[in-house]
């Protein structure tokens, strides 16, 4: 079974993060943070389609990405201010 202290740790840190843009809609941050991690880690999840207007759409599949590398990555970007 997972840590449930997980849970608040991944909290805390997604919480310190939007304070530092809280202009920021939830999904935007939820997006930034996705878009880091894929780039981060050559391009994982990245999924590009194509719209029917010819115009490129890219999203994040980070389904399988487990909790351990999600919180490294979110005091990464903590500690480097985003």
């Amino acid at each position: 079974m997972r840590d449930p202290k997980r849970i608040q740790e991944i909290q805390e840190l997604i919480e310190k993060l939007w304070e530092k843009d809280p202009d920021l809609r939830f999904m935007q941050l939820i997006y930034n943070i996705q878009s880091s991690i894929s780039y981060n880690n050559d391009d994982l999840g990245k999924v590009i389609s194509e719209e029917q207007d010819g115009f490129e759409r890219t999203g994040y599949d980070l389904f399988n990405l487990e909790d351990d590398i999600l919180i490294r990555h979110l005091k990464n970007m903590v500690e480097n201010n985003g």
